[in-house]
């Protein structure tokens, strides 16, 4: 088993980054991404050293209110929705809430069951044809996200608080 204090540490940032130091530190937590940006601005959110190209979060971009987004979850209904309720609750704290949602259950292609019928002659397509009806292909869940950023509270008129007399003087 391995020695709890080279563990990293568990905690995670508002934006889901895990704290770079170990699990047993002193002091505050470390948030580390990546440190590239792009000639706007924008940072990269994946982690430092990640393989691969850098990946832009297109809800952290600005943007106007009411502006709609898709995003699409492949997978059974239940998996799909797990996906989209955790994504959902990070999307929230960039404003972005869902506005509708609608479910695709997958379905086979006609080329498919072309190739069973045909090949039921060779006793191969009989179990083609078994595995076609007994399962399903994933579907797809289909979200549209809406951006509402916080409203801007209206301005005070005055700096001090109203006063009030109960009895008024004559």
């Amino acid at each position: 088993m391995a020695n709890p204090q080279w563990l990293r540490c568990q905690a995670t940032d508002p934006e889901g980054y895990r704290c770079v130091r170990f699990l047993s530190h002193q002091g505050p937590h470390q948030w580390r991404r990546c440190a590239w940006t792009d000639p706007e601005g924008y940072r990269c959110f994946l982690p430092p050293s990640h393989p691969g190209d850098h990946e832009l979060a297109w809800f952290e971009r600005p943007t106007a209110p009411g502006a709609t987004r898709t995003v699409r979850y492949q997978g059974e209904r239940d998996w799909a929705a797990a996906q989209a309720e955790g994504e959902s609750q990070e999307l929230a704290l960039h404003h972005w809430f869902p506005v509708s949602e609608s479910y695709l259950p997958g379905s086979w292609g006609t080329a498919v069951w072309v190739v069973g019928v045909v090949t039921v002659v060779l006793f191969v397509g009989i179990i083609l044809l078994v595995y076609l009806l007994t399962t399903k292909p994933d579907g797809e869940l289909v979200v549209v996200y809406e951006y509402r950023p916080l409203a801007p509270t209206p301005a005070t008129q005055g700096t001090d608080p109203p006063t009030y007399r109960l009895n008024p003087v004559p």
